[in-house]
């Protein structure tokens, strides 16, 4: 068993898998159009409730201790919850949900303590 471990992570780390455009589109497109995360400071950990395309039961909860890793947590846990699997995550980064400036001036000022934010999806330019 050691061994066949040992065989595939040597195998994942020489020999990345092929991924295909199509498949990143479709992975892509599986992801809802919005989200709405409702968000609030706890000493030095911003603590937020993420909410998919305003379906109540369709939830997650991450934190992080600054507004920049909050914002990669909940595009993170998106795709952990939509069950996409990992080596696609590297693919997808540049395809996220981001807050506009006026939401994320507001979770990066540690005055505000509690706020909401809606999320759309957007492909990044980087």
């Amino acid at each position: 068993m050691f061994m066949i471990d040992l065989l595939n992570k040597i195998k994942a780390t020489f020999f990345a898998p092929e991924l295909s455009e199509e498949a990143i589109e479709a992975y892509y497109n599986k992801l809802p159009n919005g989200i709405s995360v409702l968000w609030e400071r706890d000493d030095k950990y911003i603590i937020g409730e993420v909410t998919v395309d305003a379906v109540k039961d369709d939830h997650f909860i991450t934190q992080a201790v600054s507004a920049e890793e909050f914002v990669d947590m909940v595009n993170d846990g998106l795709l952990a919850f939509y069950d996409i699997p990992k080596k696609y995550f590297l693919p997808l980064a540049n395809r996220r949900f981001v807050p506009n400036k006026k939401q994320f001036a507001r979770l990066n000022d540690v005055a505000i303590k509690r706020s909401f934010i809606n999320f759309e999806k957007v492909l990044a330019l980087n």
